[in-house]
């Protein structure tokens, strides 16, 4: 988007405070959860029904057999799918009327995709990614071991979550779940905060929004990193559409390299990955002339 002609078309709009972007963005995190339990909700209701009908005369035999189908069908995979696929459309018609679409109106918007055909851009989204994951790999070891029993418990709800059917869980969570989350993280919540803050603060707050987002210590401290660099990488492209594309590539990242070398036993390696990719993504970032920030 042109930058002069985005700030004449604010200057219309009433713009929030500080306090109340927070309480919106907040808002906007609190309204995904609550969408996320309303449909794994209302998913195993009809199961849980099923199942007492079949065994109502033993509250024992009940939930035993509850929690044995939960553990071992892929009714959670497919509730995680159905989610992510429901959350995409909501975020992404609030994302197009609420801001695209204003874009548009008032003539300043300008496709990425020009801009992620350089080769600067793709390095640097590459380079990003891959410093982003090592870091976040290694507060993954950091937490774990400061608190074991949740890294166990997060280990098996994902299990729970994605385990049931390998198809349908990688194509959630490296192609559906990126999507989402960054309509919602840098598409609705950085778009309406960079009315309020600059870089620094879209940053800093879409960065803790979205630990929030992920209700557990463990991802909620690794995913900062990403975070930080997914914010800025839509702040200065003024597109959802890169921030995807990282996000895409770190949960395969997380898939492919994770499962190759574990980070409990590669602290080194990707220590050396951090340090190495940072200082690339770096000097690349400083020489690009980011023609579509806003």
């Amino acid at each position: 988007m042109d930058s002069e002609v985005m700030r004449e078309a604010e200057k219309t709009e009433r713009k929030p405070g500080k306090v109340g972007n927070f309480f919106f963005c907040l808002g906007v995190v609190v309204a995904m959860v609550l969408l996320q339990f309303g449909v794994v909700v209302a998913g195993m209701i009809p199961v849980a029904v099923k199942i007492y009908l079949e065994n109502k005369d033993s509250m024992t035999v009940y939930m035993e057999k509850y929690t044995e189908y939960i553990s071992t069908s892929s009714l959670m995979t497919y509730l995680e799918l159905i989610y992510v696929i429901v959350g995409i459309t909501v975020a992404g018609i609030w994302y197009y009327f609420g801001y695209v679409r204003k874009a548009k109106k008032a003539g300043c918007y300008r496709s990425v995709w020009p801009a992620l055909k350089r080769g600067k851009s793709v390095l640097f989204l590459l380079m990003g990614s891959l410093a982003c994951f090592s870091v976040a790999a290694l507060l993954q070891v950091g937490i774990s071991l400061l608190f074991p029993g949740t890294a166990q418990a997060l280990e098996e709800n994902m299990d729970l979550m994605l385990g049931g059917d390998a198809f349908i869980g990688m194509m959630a969570v490296v192609l559906l779940a990126p999507i989402h989350e960054e309509l919602v993280m840098r598409g609705i919540i950085l778009q309406h905060s960079k009315r309020v803050h600059g870089i620094v603060g879209c940053m800093i707050l879409s960065a803790l929004l979205f630990g929030l987002f992920h209700m557990n210590i463990i991802q909620g401290v690794y995913v900062l990193p990403m975070g930080l660099f997914w914010a800025y990488v839509g702040y200065r492209y003024n597109s959802v559409v890169p921030c995807m594309i990282c996000h895409m590539l770190n949960n395969l990242l997380g898939t492919v390299i994770g499962s190759l070398l574990d980070p409990f036993e590669y602290v080194i390696v990707y220590a050396l990955m951090a340090v190495v990719f940072g200082a690339v993504t770096a000097v690349i970032g400083r020489k690009m002339e980011w023609k579509n920030a806003c």
